[in-house]
């Protein structure tokens, strides 16, 4: 069974970027005896598993739900003595800091950034590079984290280079602490600071953004820009403290900078190319997979009208969609004279046969996708059928049902939804529309809001299906060109270009 945000990432993509990206979860703090010292153990809520229970230490702040994060208007920071956090809020995998630190580029924000799945390991870093690499990390540490290397083993942290093997980024070098404490990601060719993030920091009081903004700015060889994006954070408890804040700042080179911080301690700092880089959270621009400004679709439809009897080579002639259009809706709506049987109605009312003007052909003109039919039958359904491949692109459905009592899914209350009864209707109606030899699974999807089940039928060609009821009644039906794209419809609907850089990509989860 598919967890259902995963196969809906579309629809929790917008209604993230309502909430501006604010339903993750980050954090986790330890307060060491002696030293005052803190261990910062930060990921999202998509992987948070439940706490164990624990007693609450001494002077810890009170137990809350994660509050309000995304990109609120600037709020004064409040000042408070730094505390553990409340172990109910803590997840055991948090603590877990190769979790933190597995990709290439952690993520210092409650940001989805983009992960290229490009990237390989080099050849191993010489000796002289090696050392020059883990004393910038000390330097990049000492200047902008006040550590020289009290917390931290720089003598003998990891050194790895990593090459894009799709050619769009410049190679890396990863120091990495010996105990995971730290990672700080450089530019090979000049050593540069890219992103730097602190797993054990010491306590502070209150948070000085503009002030280490500067310093970083200065660090780099550049000043301060104007522009400034408040990115939010998390708060928790009745009295809302900030738990985590998140900072852009531009830089009067262009560039713009990241600052994060936790419990009012900056641990993080990432280098971007440009605002749109900062945006999503990455260091290079051709990790930009969602800006306007940059990203653009490869083929937008372009389709005209063409003439249903004159079909284009390889397109399926009007009989042969007529057919297929009355095999999908025989079986998921019954034969006809099934329903008018069971119903009473006559043949006006229930009537699967199409008038001329109730079915048209496009021409694509894209040069991306098919020619396709589109069919509007009211009361019924309202679809569109690739020409050549035969597939359903998009359909509504007008409540269908299938008065059979093998295949009839009304009346089956919300607890047992997505049950057998319903694998067994799609696999029925995926068949009969497309070939059983096509059909590779099908599996429930999600059961939801107490009248909803969503059941994704899978091709062995790739494409899948979501199939969309409510109260047992089929209302839509969605198209996925492959396995893992993001968007449903046409495939050419998710094939993007990053106008920077020219590569073609296609959106996935």
């Amino acid at each position: 069974m598919k967890l259902f945000w995963m196969k809906n990432k579309v629809l929790i993509a917008t209604l993230l970027a309502v909430l501006v990206l604010g339903v993750f979860f980050w954090g986790g703090l330890r307060l060491f005896e002696g030293n005052q010292m803190q261990d910062a153990f930060i990921r999202t809520s998509f992987a948070e598993a439940e706490a164990t229970a624990a007693p609450t230490p001494e002077g810890a702040v009170e137990t809350g739900t994660i509050g309000l994060t995304g990109e609120p208007t600037p709020t004064p920071m409040p000042t408070f003595a730094p505390t553990a956090m409340p172990a109910e809020l803590v997840s055991e995998d948090i603590l877990h800091l190769e979790w933190k630190y597995k990709d290439i580029f952690p993520r210092i924000t409650n940001t989805y950034s983009y992960q290229a799945k490009t990237w390989k390991e080099g050849d191993t870093v010489d000796d002289a590079l090696t050392d020059a690499a883990r004393k910038k990390a000390k330097d990049v540490f000492y200047q902008l984290f006040n550590d020289g290397g009290d917390y931290h083993d720089f003598d003998n942290a990891a050194v790895v280079r990593y090459e894009d093997e799709a050619g769009y980024r410049e190679n890396v070098l990863r120091v990495t602490g010996t105990n995971n404490d730290f990672v700080c990601v450089l530019a090979e060719k000049d050593l540069g600071l890219l992103l730097a993030d602190n797993a054990k920091f010491p306590a502070t009081a209150a948070v000085h953004e503009k002030e280490d903004a500067k310093e970083v700015a200065e660090y780099l060889g550049t000043t301060l820009g104007k522009g400034v994006e408040n990115q939010g954070g998390s708060r928790h408890g009745h009295e809302g403290e900030w738990i985590e804040r998140f900072f852009g700042f531009e830089l009067s080179d262009g560039r713009w900078i990241t600052l994060a911080y936790t419990m009012n301690t900056l641990h993080g700092i990432q280098v971007h190319q440009d605002r749109y880089s900062m945006q999503e959270g990455v260091c290079f621009q051709a990790d930009i997979r969602h800006s306007p400004e940059v990203v653009h679709l490869v083929a937008p439809e372009d389709f005209e009208q063409g003439n249903p009897k004159e079909p284009a080579e390889g397109d399926m002639t009007v009989d042969q969609v007529v057919l297929m259009y009355r095999q999908f809706l025989s079986a998921a709506n019954g034969r006809a004279a099934e329903r008018r049987e069971a119903e009473g109605t006559g043949t006006e009312e229930l009537d699967y046969n199409l008038k001329d003007w109730e079915i048209t052909y496009f021409l694509d003109k894209s040069g991306y996708r098919e020619n396709y039919y589109h069919i509007h039958k009211d009361d019924l359904v309202d679809m569109d059928i690739a020409a050549k491949s035969g597939y359903i692109v998009r359909a509504q459905c007008d409540e269908l049902y299938n008065p059979d009592d093998d295949l009839k899914l009304i009346g089956i209350d919300y607890d047992h939804m997505g049950g057998e009864e319903y694998i067994h209707y799609v696999q029925y109606v995926a068949e009969q529309t497309w070939g059983q030899e096509n059909v590779k699974s099908v599996d429930v999807n999600a059961v939801y809001d107490g009248n909803y089940c969503t059941i994704d039928a899978y091709m062995t060609d790739g494409r899948w299906y979501e199939f969309f009821f409510a109260g047992g009644r089929l209302t839509e039906i969605q198209h996925f060109a492959a396995e893992r794209i993001d968007i449903c419809g046409w495939g050419a609907d998710a094939l993007y270009v990053n106008t920077v850089t020219g590569e073609e990509f296609s959106l996935e989860w």
